[in-house]
């Protein structure tokens, strides 16, 4: 029997629908996102078009500005370093745990997750290796006990998700990122915390390097 798809509130569409705009950059840094638009374009009252642009806030991907209000979230150098490196703490902490708690049906979903980014990027198909990389990571860190860990790592990927539209064009970080989870997964799989967390940890250190090298390029916006 074919499971039922999932409810989904007014709110939730103008949430995924908005969110979505940012991450492709359809909607640019520090553009204006009017509530009175948002229902009109959606066809929804101004009451859930409200409640979806109050999550993107939380999530960090709109802020409101004076005589402004929402307008899409930017970010300079010093915001970037600092997401950057509570995320390489936050994922070595949730890796370390991940490889004394793991399973194998864990193991498996990680490497059927891995066979398919790598199907993707011999695909150039850029979306779907991006939305794979997050599956993949938010697998790895739901194998350790930590609920508060994962939820604020997950918020946090959320803050930054802005990054994949930027990282997807470029050839050589993506081949870099193959590499890296498939360290991340042969650590895990030998019980191997440490091997695990320095993997992530450099990883996040590569992706933050790269990212400050092409902020000034991509007119602030990372």
């Amino acid at each position: 029997m074919r499971e039922a798809p999932p409810f989904r509130t007014k709110a939730d569409i103008v949430y995924e629908a908005l969110r979505e705009r940012i991450l492709s950059g359809e909607l640019r840094p520090n553009e204006r996102v009017t509530i009175s638009h948002v229902a009109r374009d959606l066809g929804v009252s101004d009451i859930p078009a409200r409640e979806g642009v109050k999550r993107l806030q939380a999530d960090g991907l709109l802020e409101f500005a004076t005589h402004k209000g929402a307008v899409v979230a930017s970010m300079d150098a010093a915001d970037v370093e600092e997401l950057f490196a509570i995320r390489s703490e936050l994922e070595s902490l949730a890796l370390r745990r991940a490889a004394q708690a793991i399973t194998p049906d864990q193991l498996a979903q990680l490497r059927a997750l891995l066979d398919e980014m790598a199907e993707a990027e011999r695909a150039g198909d850029m979306e779907a290796y991006g939305r794979l990389n997050r599956a993949f990571h938010m697998a790895a860190y739901a194998a350790q006990p930590y609920r508060r860990l994962l939820g604020m790592i997950e918020s946090l990927w959320d803050s930054t998700d802005w990054c994949r539209r930027i990282f997807r064009a470029d050839a050589e970080s993506v081949r870099a990122s193959s590499a890296e989870h498939e360290t991340i997964y042969a650590a895990l799989a030998a019980g191997d915390g440490e091997a695990a967390a320095a993997a992530v940890r450099a990883q996040k250190e590569r992706s933050c390097r790269w990212l400050l090298a092409h902020i000034h390029t991509t007119g602030g916006d990372a």
